[in-house]
């Protein structure tokens, strides 16, 4: 008997084939990446190259901060074990659905490496915080100071879709800030979930299970207070996020460069991928397929030529996107085939 398609089946199908349809389309169709690989001669392959430095430059920066935070509890944690870490976070990320997969397989990664989990949590919510946080504060100065260039080229519609990035990643924020700092408000919703799920038999012991997690709130909440009376290192790591969201958003610079052209300037293509970064994040599929190349599209094409648009834009997404599920890839394995299915079930 053939099983019906349900919802969750064909979204599954949904979200392998937007991305890979894409990737064939820019492939194949006219001025795509087959006519630019007639013109490789031409072609400026450093800036390609410094493309790519800058994406693993970004991740490098990415480890170096989950390093930092959580062997600032546990001095046994090792910077290889934060780079193991972070390839798992990056693998799951982009071949999950608005990128959910990241963190929880990074938390299975962590407690794999013995971490403690009130330590695990702590870490990466401060991270995620620090950057959320700074990837707001940077999008929209950059918005402020380059708004009379892009007002012009965007569409109603996309102006739309970036204010609301912006204000979704507002409203995370705050959830995340009330979550870390407050335990009046937290401890009693956390109760509520545990009461829930008892009801419905998901979990058994919930008394035990609330008491445990309680200790780790507290650990929590002191841990996030303690690093932000350590002024030293949240401005390092605040400097460490700029420089890491620098990074990402120059590669569509050196992707224009890549095809020898000359006279952008840098920073108002910095601006128009932190556009493209507030809009795609929350689209509901891998990578944001669809919206990122969408709004790539349009805040892009005042800097390169029709004949050239689509190729950059899948550079752009073999760079920033692809290139992370084939390096990545070898490090998506951290159980036994069955504990990794349960854990991406859970997600």
């Amino acid at each position: 008997m053939t099983k019906k398609l349900n919802g969750k089946a064909l979204f599954n199908i949904i979200s392998l084939t937007v991305p890979v349809g894409l990737v064939i389309y820019f492939f194949i169709s006219e001025n795509g990446l087959m006519d630019l690989f007639e013109q490789a001669t031409t072609f400026n392959w450093v800036w390609i190259f410094i493309a790519v430095l800058c994406q693993f430059g970004n991740i490098g920066i990415d480890a170096y901060i989950l390093f930092k935070y959580t062997s600032n509890h546990d001095k046994n944690y090792t910077i290889l074990k934060a780079i193991k870490a972070t390839a798992v976070g990056q693998f799951y990320s982009v071949i999950t659905p608005g990128a959910v997969g990241g963190q929880p397989m990074q938390i299975y990664c962590m407690r794999k490496q013995n971490v403690d989990m009130g330590i695990v949590t702590s870490s990466l919510v401060q991270k995620f915080l620090v950057y959320q946080t700074t990837i707001t504060i940077y999008s929209l100065v950059a918005l402020l100071c380059n708004l009379d260039l892009f007002q012009g080229s965007f569409s109603e519609i996309m102006m739309t879709l970036a204010i609301f990035g912006f204000v979704s990643h507002a409203i995370v924020i705050i959830a995340l800030y009330v979550f870390s700092f407050n335990r009046k408000w937290t401890e009693p919703v956390i109760g509520s979930i545990f009461k829930f799920l008892s009801k419905i038999k998901i979990i058994k012991n919930p008394e035990e299970k609330s008491q445990n997690l309680a200790n780790q709130l507290d650990f929590f909440h002191k841990s996030n207070i303690n690093l932000y009376k350590n002024k030293k290192m949240l401005l390092t790591t605040c400097i460490l996020t700029v420089t890491q969201l620098t990074l990402i958003f120059y590669i569509p610079y050196a992707i224009y460069r890549a095809f020898n052209f000359q006279g952008a300037n840098p920073f108002d293509m910095i601006t128009g991928q932190a556009f493209v970064t507030m809009v795609s994040s929350f689209m509901p599929l891998p990578g944001g397929s669809g919206a990122a190349e969408g709004s790539f599209y349009i805040f892009f094409s005042m800097f390169f030529t029709e004949n050239t648009i689509k190729s950059a834009i899948l550079i752009w997404r073999i760079i920033s996107y692809f290139l992370n599920i084939i390096v990545f890839a070898p490090f998506s394995r951290i159980g036994n085939k069955s504990e990794t299915k349960k854990a991406l079930e859970n997600i």
